[in-house]
């Protein structure tokens, strides 16, 4: 019998094909095993070790009591997915990563909101929106001692990428914020209570060429293989 867990990786019924194989392809080298889990087949019914909640569109702002902005990318379907398995998650202890999309989700599943547009609320969140710019701009995070992440991490602070137009405003119950940006936008929130709960507004899927997002990978597949 394969000791290698099972992982879940949310994403669209159709694209974002790119940060999914990223995500598989991190995962397998972490040691465990991705499988897909998208809006389009019986996703209840599947049996994990462990999730991986991926970024993309937009979450639906009636989710935290707010309206829908003209220009953003909802996908209803997903929202319902995520909320059913970032919930059922939460309850049952299944060690789970949320990334970018991931995390405000995760926030959101648990009572928290979203800042919708972050010029509105902070100064200096000018990050770039071309894919050059995805691809090579780098920002430093502050991590909070003794969290989840700053074990994983293994230092006070890193540089990562920003791929993301909105952040996490209010918290959902039971989480806490365990990494900011100097402006003070929140780059990772985690549930202490669980074994490993953690959701990063940045993406380390496309950072695996560095140890330390390695790492983050690695400490999901671990409690997966626990769990």
């Amino acid at each position: 019998m394969s000791t290698q867990p099972i992982i879940g990786i949310t994403k669209p019924e159709r694209g974002d094909n790119l940060a999914y194989t990223a995500m598989g392809l991190a995962v397998r080298l972490a040691g465990g095993v991705p499988i897909e889990l998208s809006p389009g087949m019986a996703w209840r019914k599947l049996r994990l070790k462990g999730l991986l909640i991926g970024g993309g569109s937009d979450v639906f702002p009636v989710h935290y009591g707010q309206d829908a902005i003209e220009g953003a990318r909802y996908d209803h379907d997903r929202d319902e997915m995520e909320m059913y398995w970032a919930r059922k998650a939460r309850d049952s202890h299944l060690p789970t990563l949320a990334i970018c999309r991931g995390a405000q989700l995760m926030n959101v599943a648990s009572g928290g909101s979203l800042h919708q547009r972050l010029s509105e609320v902070y100064d200096d969140v000018d990050y770039p929106s071309t894919p050059l710019g995805h691809l090579l701009y780098r920002k430093t995070i502050t991590i909070t001692d003794d969290s989840l992440l700053s074990r994983l991490v293994g230092k006070p602070a890193t540089r990562v990428n920003s791929i993301h137009k909105q952040a996490i405003a209010d918290l959902g119950e039971g989480l806490k914020v365990s990494a900011c940006e100097r402006n003070g936008v929140i780059q990772a929130i985690e549930d202490r209570a669980k074994p490993f709960y953690l959701g990063v507004q940045f993406h380390p899927e496309f950072l695996i060429y560095r140890k330390e997002f390695r790492a983050i990978f690695e400490g999901l597949v671990e409690a997966a293989k626990a769990y």
